[in-house]
């Protein structure tokens, strides 16, 4: 897949992008926790980026259907380059106010939609359908590479240079990201009416239409189901272990960045056993690894030191990145090209709703309770959901030809 150009650019655009998104998930909410002391107010801050997907991600799908895909992720990625530079500014100039760090986040979020729809729908047309799950599985290894080296690094910056340098990174990223995508070749296709305004009711309606062909089947149902639990516990933990490693644990902002490197190491494991797992079953594999990810957090929730809980992680997330790749592999290739921006966009309101219910959830357990006992809830959404897939009689069959049967 590296041999070929377009891949090879889009894929370290990814690389460096989710570098620089460890940055600022690590840094933002210590930063808040530090200044507050309060885990509700550091989970408003994280919901803030999720606030766009709820009122765009229906006709923005559409509305990037019609345009170059290329163009838009451009665009996205030069305006989240500018919105994190004034981020840094106002941390320089000591201006915190919450307001006005969650109005930056919110624009920062908006076009992190765009940039997510465009992406996923730019993956068919660079790589070919015929190569969804290795393609999916190689920018997981991007997440990976990210996870294992961001987190250290963050908190290492963090502590020796401050929060405004260490944002600083995550600007260059997105910079970075935004040549990567100058330097692909792409042919736009079936591209319809480009003066058409991103809300109209038609916009609105085809978007609908998205949100329903993710529960047209039962196939596309339980992908459905699986991509909105992944992602619950995907911004859940990350905000939990933030909350565990600073308030419980007691771990310095360095230290925190080596436990949730844990999750890159397992990340990597993950992406080795992906390429030797491919002929096993569908549902038992996918069950398995929700399994072993629900252990993972076990371990992490009690642990009472910093090694015990890394091992945690590196199960949790090690798995978690696994069903991440066979899902949103099986996601695509149920979805015709034509429809990929719209199913994408409709994945993605679902999925704001679910995520700021995720931080929601994990500040306010947190908060309110303490963050072992959100952890432990998370745990068993996981048991729960990998004893339904083990009963999806449907999926029981390889990883491998599930593109193929599913056509």
């Amino acid at each position: 897949m590296f041999k070929e150009r377009n891949f090879l650019f889009l894929w370290l655009g990814q690389v460096v992008s989710i570098f620089g998104g460890r940055f600022s998930e690590l840094v933002i909410p210590w930063m808040v926790l530090q200044i507050t002391h309060s885990p509700m107010k550091a989970a408003l801050v994280a919901i803030s980026t999720q606030i766009a997907p709820l009122f765009l991600s229906l006709p923005a799908g559409v509305f990037i259907e019609q345009r170059s895909k290329k163009k838009t992720a451009m665009y996205a990625e030069f305006i989240r380059t500018v919105t994190m530079t004034l981020l840094v500014i106002i941390i320089m100039a000591e201006k915190f106010n919450l307001f006005l760090i969650m109005t930056i986040l919110l624009v920062t979020g908006l076009a992190g939609l765009f940039f997510r729809i465009a992406f996923h729908s730019l993956l068919p047309m660079v790589a070919g359908r015929n190569h969804l799950v290795d393609v999916h599985n190689y920018m997981e290894g991007a997440d990976a590479i990210s996870t294992l080296i961001g987190p250290v690094l963050a908190g290492i910056a963090l502590s020796k240079m401050g929060a405004a340098a260490t944002l600083g990174i995550d600007a260059f990223s997105f910079f970075l990201s935004f040549i990567s995508l100058m330097l692909i070749t792409v042919t736009n296709r079936d591209l319809r009416n480009k003066n058409e305004p991103l809300w109209s009711k038609e916009l609105f309606n085809q978007g609908v239409e998205g949100i329903k062909m993710l529960f047209s089947t039962r196939i596309q149902r339980f992908i459905t189901l699986n991509h909105l639990v992944l992602h619950f516990i995907t911004h859940s933990i990350t905000l939990l272990v933030i909350i565990l490693a600073k308030q419980n644990l007691e771990l310095s902002a360095s230290q925190t960045g080596i436990l949730l490197s844990g999750a890159g190491v397992g990340n990597i494991i993950g992406i080795f056993m992906m390429k030797l797992l491919k002929n096993a079953h569908w549902n038992l594999l996918y069950g398995t690894l929700l399994l072993c990810s629900s252990c993972g957090i076990i371990i992490v929730s009690f642990s009472a030191n910093l090694w015990f809980a890394f091992i945690g992680m590196l199960l949790f997330d090690g798995a978690l990145s696994m069903a991440f790749v066979i899902n949103g592999a099986a996601r695509q290739t149920v979805t015709p090209n034509q429809f990929l921006a719209r199913v994408s966009s409709g994945g993605l309101l679902l999925t704001g709703i679910v995520v700021i219910f995720a931080n929601g959830f994990a500040g306010s357990v947190a908060e309110w309770i303490n963050p072992v006992s959100a952890l432990l809830i998370c745990s068993c959404i996981l048991f729960l959901n990998s004893v339904i897939s083990y009963r999806q009689k449907q999926l029981n069959r390889s990883v491998a030809s599930f593109s193929v049967d599913t056509k």
